[in-house]
């Protein structure tokens, strides 16, 4: 799959919860094959998506022991990871998939710490529903990432 600049996600849809089996079971396979490829493991099952949270994510531990969540927007079948935090806090931090080429290959997209870090401009939210935009002015999401892996309820 061609790499697509990440605001070409930004479609209506992408914002809310998506029931995927078919990418979820793609994404899972691949978090498997790139984690232990890499000699790390993974740490948790699978949370799928439920209210303050529009994306799957899964627990993995690298092999420096660094702990890590993998996440996937199945509305944008859009690959992200993030550190571990406070669970008080609604922003993830976000860090580069490892292994991303295998998710590629796949036939996910991958998100790179720096493209979720992008400050949203309202150029970026004409192909959202009315609702997603109303989202986005009640919850005030700063960057790309906390747009397609949101806390919106």
């Amino acid at each position: 799959m061609p790499c697509v600049p990440i605001i070409d996600l930004l479609r209506a849809g992408v914002t809310t919860p998506r029931p995927d089996s078919a990418a979820c079971a793609t994404w899972l396979a691949s978090v498997y094959e790139s984690i232990r490829g890499a000699g790390g493991a993974v740490t948790t099952s699978v949370e799928e998506p439920a209210v303050g949270r529009n994306y799957n994510r899964i627990g993995v531990r690298l092999s420096d022991g660094k702990p890590l969540y993998v996440l996937l927007n199945s509305a944008a079948a859009l690959v992200a990871a993030a550190q571990p935090r406070d669970p008080h806090l609604i922003t993830l931090l976000f860090a580069d998939v490892p292994g991303r080429e295998i998710y590629r290959r796949a036939g996910l997209r991958v998100a790179a710490a720096a493209e979720l870090e992008q400050p949203i401009e309202d150029r970026y939210l004409r192909l959202l529903t009315d609702e997603e935009r109303r989202d986005v002015t009640y919850h005030r999401p700063g960057r790309l990432g906390d747009l397609l892996f949101n806390w919106f309820d």
